[in-house]
C-alpha cells in the first residue's frame, strides 16, 4: 500500500512537539503536587540574624519550577527545587545526618508517573 504525500519529517516534528507538550503538562502537575507537599519553613530571618543568613518563609515552595530545554536532542523537561539562595532543598528532600528526610519532589513525580504511559 502506498501513502500519497507522506512526509516523514513533518510527522516526526509533529510527534516530537506533541510529546514535549505532554511531558511539560505532566511536569507542571508534578511541580504543583510538590509545592503542596513541601512543608512550611517557618519565619522570616533577616540578614545576619539566626543560624542562616536571610531566610524567607516559603522560599523553597517558590523555588520549585519546570524547565523545558528547547532544542535539546534528549528532549528534556526538568523539575528543579532550590536555587542559589535556597541551597537547602536537597537537605529537605534527602535528609542529613542530623535531620530526617522530608521528601516532597520524589513523591510528586511518583504520583504522576502513571500519566506518562497513557
Amino acid at each position: 500500500m502506498k501513502v500519497a504525500k507522506w512526509n516523514i519529517k513533518e510527522a516526526d516534528d509533529m510527534l516530537r512537539k506533541n510529546t514535549m507538550n505532554r511531558l511539560q503538562e505532566i511536569a507542571e502537575r508534578a511541580a504543583d503536587i510538590a509545592r503542596l507537599k513541601v512543608l512550611p519553613v517557618g519565619k522570616d530571618v533577616p540578614q545576619g540574624k539566626g543560624k542562616w543568613s536571610k531566610r524567607e518563609a516559603g522560599a523553597l515552595k517558590r523555588s520549585i519550577r519546570v524547565v523545558r530545554l528547547y532544542g535539546d536532542p534528549k528532549m528534556n523537561v526538568r523539575i528543579y527545587a532550590g536555587n542559589k539562595e535556597v541551597f537547602y532543598a536537597r537537605f529537605v528532600e534527602y535528609g542529613t545526618k542530623k535531620m530526617a528526610a522530608r521528601p516532597f519532589l520524589r513523591p510528586a513525580v511518583n504520583a504522576v508517573k502513571r500519566e506518562l504511559v497513557k
